[in-house]
């Protein structure tokens, strides 16, 4: 069963590298006088973690980690460096998603506006917006994001430095988030 969650923008991706983080972090720069926000970026791989992730919660099939510091190039912290007021690296198999977000249903209010960089949450949430990137000219689109494409609020292709859609497009508001005309 999937729940709508309108105050959840949901960024996936073709694959890696297409420019997900960036927009997001883009986004942020936007909002962040007009929002208290937090990013979540989820990953199903799993590595051992830095040193300035602080574990709120773990077990064999997820690591919830809170971003402790702006510094550094992983992309949790340049979600927090683009100035979110707080940002969650998980890794978690998919299987476990839904205990993922379970544990931030609890903990976070569901007006607090929230920026979720993951594929795999879409199977579960219906977010307030979707945004698919891809890479331009990229002919190597993994088969889950092709599936993801007709649920996609917004296709948005990067050329490696400009996207063809720009954040000051998005908003967010009391309806949760939505693109202005």
């Amino acid at each position: 069963m999937v729940s709508s969650k309108r105050n959840i923008l949901l960024i996936a991706g073709t694959g890696r590298n297409v420019g997900k983080t960036l927009f997001a972090c883009r986004l942020i720069e936007k909002l962040k006088c007009e929002n208290e926000l937090v990013c979540i970026k989820i990953s199903p791989h799993f590595h051992e973690l830095s040193k300035e992730l602080e574990i709120i919660s773990e077990t064999d099939n997820f690591v919830i980690a809170k971003e402790t510091s702006k510094t550094g190039s992983k992309d949790s912290n340049r979600l927090f460096r683009a100035g979110s007021k707080k940002v969650y690296y998980v890794q978690a198999k998919d299987d476990y998603l839904h205990e993922v977000l379970s544990y931030f249903e609890k903990t976070l209010s569901p007006e607090t506006p929230i920026i979720c960089e993951s594929g795999g949450l879409r199977d579960l949430i219906e977010p307030g917006l979707f945004l698919m990137i891809n890479k331009k000219n990229n002919n190597n689109i993994k088969p889950r994001a092709v599936g993801y494409r007709k649920l996609a609020d917004k296709w948005i292709e990067f050329n490696g430095e400009e996207f063809d859609f720009t954040a000051k497009k998005i908003a967010f508001t009391t309806n949760g988030w939505e693109i202005k005309n």
